[in-house]
């Protein structure tokens, strides 16, 4: 059985907690934190699912799941949130995600004295890590201990029914105007090979490139999947690229919207995610 705390330094000691985050850096609190900010929906959903929802002190305007999330005092965007109004809702912990935070504000919210905890998972393993570093610093321990077992349970059915089954070469596309797919080595790459497929997105200097609607033709993938917030809910690709019409995956109906609340936060829903992933991709070998 895996450890549930691999390299995750933990020293709870004179009433302290010192936690290494996902950047390699040591944090230092004198307690528990009862005032939490959240930077990003995956953390936000995270600590709730921790049961730590009365921790949260403020959450940005992208966190909206679960739905006490959007009672929570907002902070402004994840790549422009107002130090002002975080300073004043007087946190003594700031939780970042390094895949829609940037730098500048890490420094910013350091150096106005507040203690912040990087979390950056690529993976599921970096999701339970992050999970587990978040229940360290909330005092959920037990809690987070819990949700990933559970987690790694639904994994392991996963991976242990992907032994009968083919590959399927997969596009995941998050945006279609302009035309961006998630690049090798993002989480959702992961969460496709994981669930039996092969990313056609070759491998970039940018996590999510942009792509040409020719390239998707010469790749001619076995299944597309759109992010919601991309294509709305009867709205097809074809309209905006006539000439994919004789594409593999529409010919066969596997042009999949998927919800990108869901897919794209590194979170508690990771395995959710997963599992439909698998059962997309394997009703194409039926």
């Amino acid at each position: 059985m895996p450890l549930l705390f691999p390299l995750l330094l933990l020293i709870q000691a004179a009433g302290g907690i010192t936690v290494t985050d996902d950047l390699g850096r040591s944090v230092v609190l004198p307690d528990v934190p009862r005032r939490v900010v959240s930077l990003a929906p995956s953390i936000t959903e995270t600590l709730f699912a921790l049961g730590a929802g009365d921790q949260i002190a403020g959450v940005t305007s992208y966190c909206t799941y679960p739905a006490e999330a959007r009672k929570k005092p907002r902070v402004g965007g994840m790549v422009n949130p107002d130090l002002e109004t975080i300073v004043d809702l007087r946190p003594d912990l700031v939780v970042m995600s390094v895949e829609g935070n940037i730098r500048d504000d890490l420094d910013r919210i350091t150096a106005a004295g507040i203690p912040v905890y990087v979390s950056n998972p690529r993976s599921l393993e970096g999701v339970y890590r992050s999970i587990l570093g978040l229940g360290v610093v909330t005092g959920r321990r037990e809690r987070a201990d819990t949700l990933v077992r559970s987690m790694r349970a639904g994994e392991r059915r996963i991976t242990a029914a992907m032994r009968m089954q083919r590959e399927h070469t997969v596009l995941v596309i998050v945006s279609l105007q302009p035309l961006i797919v998630a690049g090798p080595g993002t989480f959702l790459d992961h969460l496709v090979v994981l669930a039996g497929g092969r990313n056609l997105a070759p491998p970039s200097a940018s996590a999510y490139p942009q792509f040409s609607r020719e390239a998707v033709v010469a790749g001619d993938p076995d299944m597309l999947f759109i992010m919601s917030d991309a294509l709305g809910e009867n709205d097809s690709p074809v309209s905006l690229y006539p000439e994919w019409e004789g594409l593999r995956a529409v010919r066969t109906g596997h042009v999949h919207r998927v919800d990108a609340d869901i897919f794209s936060r590194p979170g508690p829903r990771a395995v959710e995610a997963l599992t439909m992933l698998h059962s997309l991709m394997h009703q194409a070998g039926r």
